[in-house]
């Protein structure tokens, strides 16, 4: 291309505010034939306008409304299709792909997606023809995934013989596609499978894994002891042999006190991190110990000994909280809940329970506000806090409106305690419709 040619195509752009089609391709085309491409009528129906971005320049004119003009694209199936992956193919491609007859039938819908340009004709058709797919187990592996793999590799994955022991199709999810028919067979005809114990791995998960470290993991020793058994469950797969082997050869799996934690949620951890919680000196502190659950695995080392590590602890009214539900919160939250002013009060005290790790730290500041500000302060409870300061708000005025008192028999009216489901089934309150008044209440004070 002439400089010349460059400077028009690039005020060329400018003019019609597509600079966003600029890239290495374009600059390999004449001029005239990027206008005739920018030029052409298409680009006015919407259906076409994801396809107007820079790899459109792979192709030709001809190639480009050859594409466009095919009639096909007025049926509404094949629009999934119009994205600029297309430009990957060609005009004479795109065209054989949509005039296939096996589009006709529903079960192959699911694969009309952009990734079908990753293929060819000849393969698309050659994997629709399959009569495998008359077999109804087979069908939940017609997705758009299937085009990572080519036709020989997916007739051999069909017709492996092994489909046909029970045991082995829950693996057949379109996760299997992640996998080739090498490593799929290998691991399929792994001896190991005839002991129930591991049968409990085989989930489609097992295809993140390749055959290799699958063998190694069910060769390891350490599933001959009792003890471990509870971690034999798909979500293994997240994890490789080192990292298995490695936990499981922990020596503080011989200490009691830790075999709480040997459940299959331990693989949301690595080895480094199991190691490091499990080391910490803090758990020779009994008062530590109902925190030894699997939920623990939802942390990290730095945030469980951060919260192991806060002072509060040495405070015997927070010791209660020293449950596991203390793990649905990070150390921040933790800290910043234990810090609040409100438990220097002995009324507030009741409201220490496991359960605070569940509340926003927001929520107990405005229920307790609420609360203190119409005098009710004395009786909340968890369930109070639960609810947002405008449903408070809602209900109280609601009571108020209807000259219902707010604490009945030294407790709160139940509605404060009742889900919403229960103030509607029970009450036949609309909490949804309180709300909205009490916003609208909330704006005619701000006039």
């Amino acid at each position: 291309m002439y400089p010349e040619e460059r400077i028009l195509i690039d005020k060329e752009l400018t003019k019609r505010n597509l600079e966003y089609l600029k890239c290495d391709y374009l600059y390999l085309l004449s001029y005239n034939s990027v206008i005739e491409i920018l030029d052409l009528p298409y680009w006015s129906d919407p259906k076409f306008q994801g396809l107007l971005t820079s790899s459109i320049w792979k192709s030709n004119t001809e190639e480009v409304q050859t594409i466009l003009r095919l009639k096909e694209w007025d049926d509404s199936k094949f629009q999934g299709l119009l994205t600029s992956s297309i430009w990957n193919s060609n005009a004479e491609e795109v065209q054989a792909i949509l005039r296939l007859k096996e589009w006709d039938d529903p079960k192959f819908s699911g694969l009309l997606t952009s990734n079908i340009w990753q293929s060819n004709a000849k393969e698309v058709q050659k994997i629709l023809s399959l009569k495998e797919w008359d077999d109804p187990k087979f069908q939940d592996l017609l997705t758009s995934s299937i085009w990572n793999s080519n036709a020989e590799e997916v007739q051999t994955i069909l017709s492996l013989e092994e489909w046909n022991d029970p045991k082995f199709q829950d693996l057949l999810t379109s996760n299997i596609w992640q996998s080739n028919a090498q490593e799929i067979q290998a691991i399929l005809r792994l001896k190991e499978w005839n002991d129930s114990k591991f049968q409990g791995l085989l989930t489609s998960n097992i295809w993140k894994s390749n055959a290799q470290e699958v063998q190694k993991i069910l060769s390891l020793k350490e599933w001959d002891n009792p003890k471990f058994q509870d971690l034999l469950t798909s979500s293994i797969w997240k994890s490789n042999t080192e990292e298995v082997q490695t936990i499981l050869r922990l020596k503080e799996w011989d200490d009691s006190k830790f075999q709480g934690l040997l459940t299959s949620s331990i693989w949301k951890s690595n080895a480094k991190e199991v190691q490091t919680i499990l080391r910490l000196k803090e758990w020779d502190d009994s008062k530590f110990q109902g925190l030894l659950t699997s939920s623990i695995w939802n942390s990290n080392a730095e945030e469980v000994q951060t919260i192991l590590r806060l002072k509060e602890w040495d405070d015997p009214k927070f010791q209660g909280l020293l449950t596991s539900s203390i793990w649905t919160s990070n150390a921040k939250s933790v800290q910043q809940k234990l810090s609040l002013p409100y438990w220097n009060d002995k009324k507030y005290l009741k409201l220490l329970t496991p359960s605070i790790f569940t509340i926003t730290q927001k929520r107990i500041i405005d229920a307790i506000e609420v609360a203190e500000t119409f005098g009710i302060e004395n009786w909340i409870t968890i369930t109070f806090l639960r609810k947002s300061k405008i449903q408070l708000l809602a209900l109280i005025h609601y009571l108020q409106d209807n000259q219902i008192p707010l604490i009945i028999n030294e407790k709160l009216h139940p509605f404060f305690s009742a889900a919403p489901s229960v103030l509607k089934a029970k009450y036949h309150i609309d909490l949804k419709t309180l709300v909205e008044q009490e916003k609208r209440r909330e704006e005619k004070l701000c006039i």
